[in-house]
Parts: C-alpha cells; structure tokens; sequence
C-alpha cells in the first residue's frame, strides 16, 4: 500500500507535497513570519542599553576590586575613617562600583577618569599598581572639579 498523501498541502506549480520541498523553499506560515520580523528601533536601542548596562556594571565591579585592593581601603577606610559602616574590602568595592554606576563621570589627563557620587570620588587611574583611589575630599564638589 503506498503513502497518501492526499492530506499534505501541494506545490500548485510542481504538484507534489510541500513536505517534499527542500526546506528553504517550503512557504513560512503567516504566524511563523510575524515571530520572525527584525527587532524595531525601540526594541534595538532597549537591548544595546541593556548590552550597555551590564558592560558598564562589569567595569564599574572592575574598578570596585583593583581599588578597593589596593591603599585607599587602608589608608582612607581604615585609618582616616571616611567610610563609616564600611568595614571590608568587599563592602568597599561595592561602594566604589556603585559611585562608577551613577556618579558624574570626568575624563582626567594621562588616561585618568574620575567619578563623584554622593561626596564620594572615585580616580581611575591605570597607570597605577592598585588602578586609583577613592576618598571623600574635604573641599567636596569643588575639588572634583577643580581636577584635570
């Protein structure tokens, strides 16, 4: 007994199955088309703020360990005490990663980058063993500023 195939739709111009097309050509049903549409502008802008996003949170952790590794903890943590409640490295890398995340940014000389959030600020500096500092100057705003 052969296969019927009477129930399969047809290729009106070969009259055979559309099953049996390669599968390039076999036709894309309307609902399949519609999943398949490009992305719109929103749609392509809301996902690179999204790619952007999490790139930006990566280097801002980045920035958080190097320093936070290196003489600020020491130096502006433990013995000057700028950073009440803080008591670890790891709660000070979240401070600087978060002043990264939302703080005004400035680019500095020599590749330097500097960032103010809340009285804190954060230098950036890759040109330096321990990648920069973070302290809260006395002068404030002003002295973020008044960087170059």
């Amino acid at each position: 007994m052969g296969i019927d195939a009477s129930d399969l739709p047809v290729d009106d111009a070969a009259r055979r199955p559309l099953a049996d097309l390669p599968a390039e050509e076999q036709p894309v049903e309307p609902s399949a088309r519609a999943q398949l549409r490009p992305p719109s502008a929103v749609e392509r802008i809301e996902a690179h703020l999204q790619a952007r996003h999490a790139a930006d949170k990566e280097y801002a952790e980045l920035i958080g360990a190097e320093i936070s590794a290196g003489h600020a903890f020491d130096k502006h943590v433990i013995e000057q005490g700028e950073f009440p409640g803080v008591t670890t490295r790891e709660q000070f890398a979240s401070v600087i990663k978060d002043a990264v995340m939302n703080g005004e940014f400035r680019a500095l000389s020599a590749g330097r980058t500097a960032y103010w959030s809340d009285g804190i600020l954060v230098i950036r500096d890759p040109g330096t063993e321990d990648g920069g500092t973070t302290f809260r100057p006395a002068n404030g705003y002003d002295y973020f500023l008044g960087l170059h």
